[in-house]
């Protein structure tokens, strides 16, 4: 029986050394952060196609990010405004981006896909995996492969996408 009681008794006295040990040494700790300004996206100018035959079946248009155009169908492009949507970012300085495209609603006729970005005059590269040092304010353009389905009909469509920019 002395033997059990010893034990519980040598353990109440271990614990209690230690808690009396911790409260007599106090160490502060600081909590340090920076505060980010909140990123602001505006569109100055849509990913333009311009006017397109209506023939365009499984053929494809490709506009880069500087505006060029390039794919099989290039010449059904029969005129109007072509270019890379344009958008302002502006963000806190030095500070690595994530940008992401998504939900991409295609119009009748044709899809979207392998949207190319372009970040302050960098290098031009797939939207989805591009991480750029951001800056106070630049453009970030967008470029972006549109794929006919063969079902076109005569009249505007419209398609969207959105862009989300985020601190990494």
């Amino acid at each position: 029986m002395k033997g059990l009681l010893a034990i519980p008794g040598s353990a109440l006295i271990g614990l209690m050394l230690v808690t009396g040990a911790d409260a007599n040494n106090p160490e502060p700790v600081t909590v340090g952060m920076d505060f980010v300004a909140l990123i602001t996206i505006t569109e100055n100018a849509a990913l333009r196609y311009g006017i397109i035959d209506q023939a365009l079946n499984l053929e494809t248009i490709i506009i880069a990010p500087n505006s060029s155009e390039s794919g099989t169908g290039t010449g059904l492009l029969l005129g109007g405004t072509r270019g890379a949507a344009s958008l302002t970012v502006t963000a806190s300085a030095s500070l690595t981006l994530t940008i992401l495209v998504d939900a991409i609603v295609p119009g009748t006729g044709y899809a979207l896909g392998a949207f190319v970005c372009n970040y302050n005059s960098g290098t031009d590269t797939a939207c989805n995996s591009y991480t750029p040092t951001s800056v106070a304010s630049a453009t970030l353009l967008i470029g972006a492969t549109l794929t006919g389905d063969n079902t076109a009909v005569a009249g505007a469509a419209d398609g969207s996408f959105n862009v989300t920019v985020a601190y990494q």
